[in-house]
């Protein structure tokens, strides 16, 4: 049994703490908040006892009562936390995004390369049999080579939320901003497809070829859009809202065919995508014993149990979240154009 932590008690934590009830070999024992009526309120509602509620994230990330720590903290915590904890030789799971620079980025690796203790950026979806699935379909040539993917992310978030100070979405300090928020899911997505091809080519290797956000009066971005080549593999074009839903589905397009995934970020327990080619059309039906947020923390205790410090293809691997990350940080800074 794995025993995990976590730190930050805001909705990231409630996902946490109601997923991992559904796996055999995880427990949440422990919590840490800065505030104290959070850590009471949180450890009513999911059962921890007061000698397991810290008031410091440190003498969580020291206790010896732990395995694994969930990092749930503001985003620009991220980074210092996993190297505290990377210190004191516990297992770590980062919710997304794992920093907020390629330079932290990088700082972040070379400590876990010390190390050696468990590491994996919460990308969720990248742990659900979909994701598996359509890699398989893609390394079984039934689309033909990849030459184009199309992928969006969006929601509302209420405007009213941007004049308040200290809300995570809308406050630079934090980290805030669509791109860091959710930019990491279609680009996370394309950095796999790519990665099934690095023995063509390196995966990492890539040109940005246009770029957009829109800045909101707080100077975070709302809206974005990429465009970016794959050396000698495929294009991709993405986009990301937190001001409106985008509904589109994130399609591969392939020389034979295309795969059309309708909810690619937040698949359920069943769930489906589509495939279609010149001789066949199919819809293919994924069962899921667990939620997509338990997936993860599967995943992340059977590793832990293993001794091992990162998780299998097609979850986030370290070289995933480093590529990632240089992506998110060039896309952020780019000098854009406005809409």
């Amino acid at each position: 049994m794995v025993r995990w932590g976590i730190l930050g008690l805001g909705k990231a934590a409630n996902s946490f703490a109601k997923a991992i009830k559904e796996v055999e070999n995880a427990k949440l024992t422990s919590i840490a908040s800065l505030s104290k009526n959070k850590n009471f309120i949180f450890g009513e509602k999911f059962d921890i006892p007061n000698n397991c509620q810290f008031n410091s994230y440190e003498d969580l990330i020291n206790c010896n009562e732990i395995d694994a720590l969930y990092i749930a903290t503001l985003n620009n915590k991220h980074a210092d936390l996993i190297i505290k904890i990377s210190e004191a030789n516990k297992g770590i799971l980062c919710e997304k995004p794992m920093t907020l620079t390629k330079e932290e980025s990088k700082k972040v690796f070379d400590q876990l390369n010390k190390s050696k203790v468990f590491f994996l950026e919460n990308i969720a979806y990248r742990s659900h049999p979909q994701t598996n699935e359509i890699v398989n379909k893609i390394l079984n040539n039934e689309i033909g080579k990849i030459i184009k993917i199309e992928s969006s992310f969006g929601f509302r978030v209420n405007p009213i939320l941007k004049f308040k100070p200290r809300h995570r979405l809308f406050n630079k300090k934090f980290g805030g901003g669509a791109i860091y928020d959710i930019g990491c899911y279609p680009v996370s997505f394309i950095v796999l497809i790519a990665k099934l091809f690095e023995n063509q080519n390196n995966e990492s290797s890539y040109d940005i070829i246009d770029v957009h956000r829109k800045i909101n009066f707080r100077g975070t971005d709302d809206e974005g859009s990429l465009k970016i080549k794959f050396h000698q593999l495929f294009e991709a074009e993405l986009k990301i809202s937190i001001k409106k839903n985008l509904t589109k589905p994130t399609i591969i397009y392939g020389t034979k065919g295309k795969i059309i995934i309708p909810n690619p970020w937040l698949p359920n327990k069943n769930t489906s995508f589509e495939v279609s080619t010149s001789e066949k059309n199919y819809i293919e039906k994924i069962s899921s014993k667990y939620s997509v947020y338990a997936n993860t923390i599967k995943a992340a205790s059977d590793e832990i149990q293993q001794n091992n410090n990162y998780c299998k293809f097609p979850n986030m691997t370290w070289k995933d979240s480093l590529i990632s990350s240089k992506i998110l940080t060039e896309w952020k800074n780019y000098l854009y154009k406005a809409y």
